[in-house]
């Protein structure tokens, strides 16, 4: 193969890349916007500055795109530098740094949308799972989730932070005024927990 055949098709692949990216990241900024009744192929392929031709050779669906995004959006959140988890303050710490940010309205918007479309459950669902794995008690944190009191502790504060997110986005993504007395309770009570006596 010659330099010039390599050249092309790796200009090519950069191409797709570049192409897909500006596609998914035009589909997550109008789930932020606008939600999911808001995301067709027109007005991503506006955003995205792209044809629809484009739009439809690199997906075959909106229901792909939006898993696509989801995936991308998600890598965003682990590669993001987050606190250093050592105990169960620090993991609620290390969760809200993934679902206190505003572009998490995203995620929620297509949790929303799949739960009435049973065609985007199915493209999306075993997104949602990737997600899970992410906050999941059973991940790589799972040490510091020594026994049934500390994992239901922080199960409770998981879908306590996921109720302050869905707040937050109905707040037009800003915090809510409750937002730190609520967050200061779960690390003040996830100090304690194994300590309490029965």
């Amino acid at each position: 193969m010659s330099t010039a055949e390599t050249s092309t098709r790796r200009t090519q692949a950069d191409r797709t890349a570049t192409t897909r990216a500006a596609l998914a990241d035009a589909a997550t900024e109008v789930l932020i916007e606008r939600g999911w009744a808001a995301v067709t192929a027109i007005e991503v392929c506006n955003r995205a500055g792209v044809t629809r031709g484009a739009f439809h050779h690199h997906y075959d669906s909106l229901p792909e795109l939006l898993a696509d995004a989801l995936r991308r959006l998600y890598a965003t959140f682990v590669t993001r530098k987050r606190p250093t988890v050592t105990d169960l303050p620090s993991l609620i710490d290390g969760t809200w740094a993934i679902v206190g940010q505003p572009r998490f309205k995203a995620v929620l918007e297509a949790w929303l949308a799949m739960a009435n479309d049973p065609t985007l459950r199915a493209e999306i669902g075993p997104v949602v799972v990737e997600f899970a794995s992410l906050v999941n008690p059973e991940g790589k944190e799972s040490p510091i989730l020594v026994d049934a009191a500390h994992r239901d502790y922080y199960l409770m504060a998981r879908e306590t932070m996921l109720g302050l997110a869905l707040g937050r986005a109905t707040n037009g993504g800003k915090p809510l005024g409750h937002e730190k007395a609520v967050l200061d309770v779960l690390r003040a009570g996830a100090s304690n927990v194994g300590q309490q006596q029965p």
